[in-house]
């Protein structure tokens, strides 16, 4: 594939912190077949990420733009530098990406489709991101909405809609537009990470923009360190995550519950859900009291209205 063929206009921004390489060296390498350029922000990886980067073809590598943070900024501010570079090579829109999510060959171009078509309707679009799949079950995600108590799944292609309407989407293959920036604004940085997406989407909204997912655009991707089943009303995968993660959950939810433009269906199905995890992951997780350390600690200092790093 020439250069020429490959999307210009659009910028993916893959964040890294100490990453698998083979697994990075596999992002990389399906998005430059799809773009010219892509951003790597490394928030002071203990592994040489540079190093890891020169795996790629010659090609390739040229086309990466590396920048190494002298220390751990979080998830927010390195998407935040990472716009900025964007914006520096002229792009239109950026592609938000962890270091261990692989997009399908086409994934990007149906993105930017997608994001096209619903502007052609006259909709004001905060961003469209793909379905993302378990590599080790296949499972495929779906898309969510908050609904009174509860977030509910959309399912994809149900009444033919390819494009279903959502109130947010994870992060990691979030397609915005730089107009899109401008209005809404970036990253909240304080949230230092967890909920940023969720945070940044509802901003959207309150600014009269819409978030859509993608039925056909696919990536693969795994939330949390593992995933275990269990029944919990129904059969769920559960991601497990490390200790500190809990702390970040509970208190950015306590943090997001105080501010007016988050919707109050999403507040009651955050609490409810904020409950159940320091029900199970207290009670089920091999962690369960380093756990509950770090739920109970991020609910204080999320009452207390700290942010930032912990």
């Amino acid at each position: 594939m020439s250069l020429h063929s490959l999307l210009p206009e659009i910028v993916p921004i893959v964040v890294t912190y100490n990453p698998a390489g083979s697994t990075l060296i596999a992002s990389l390498a399906a998005l430059l077949s799809q773009v010219q350029q892509v951003v790597v922000v490394d928030n002071d990886s203990v592994c040489d990420v540079a190093d890891i980067i020169k795996r790629l073809d010659q090609a390739q590598y040229n086309r990466v733009n590396l920048i190494k943070l002298q220390y751990n900024s979080g998830l927010g501010r390195a998407f935040n530098i990472g716009i900025a570079r964007a914006r520096e090579l002229s792009a239109d829109f950026v592609l938000l990406m962890d270091q261990d999510s692989i997009p399908q060959s086409n994934m990007v171009k149906k993105l930017h489709d997608a994001y096209v078509y619903l502007q052609n309707q006259g909709i004001l679009v905060a961003a469209v991101g793909p379905r993302y799949q378990n590599p080790i079950s296949g499972q495929l995600s779906n898309f969510v909405r908050a609904n009174q108590y509860r977030l509910t799944q959309v399912l994809c292609h149900e009444d033919g809609n390819d494009y279903p309407r959502a109130d947010f989407l994870i992060s990691s293959g979030m397609f915005i537009s730089i107009q899109t920036l401008d209005k809404v604004g970036d990253m909240d940085t304080t949230l230092f990470i967890d909920h940023i997406d969720t945070e940044w989407c509802y901003r959207a909204q309150s600014k009269g923009c819409s978030v859509y997912g993608v039925c056909d655009a696919l990536m693969q991707h795994t939330l949390g360190d593992k995933q275990s089943r269990f029944w919990w009303g129904r059969w769920r995968n559960i991601p497990f995550h490390q200790p500190f993660r809990y702390y970040y959950i509970f208190r950015n939810s306590v943090l997001l519950w105080r501010r007016a433009y988050m919707p109050n269906a999403w507040k009651r199905a955050d609490i409810l859900r904020i409950l159940c995890f320091l029900l199970f992951f207290t009670l089920l997780s091999s962690n369960r009291i380093k756990n509950f350390h770090m739920m109970i600690h991020g609910l204080w200092d999320g009452l207390n209205n700290r942010s930032g790093k912990l």
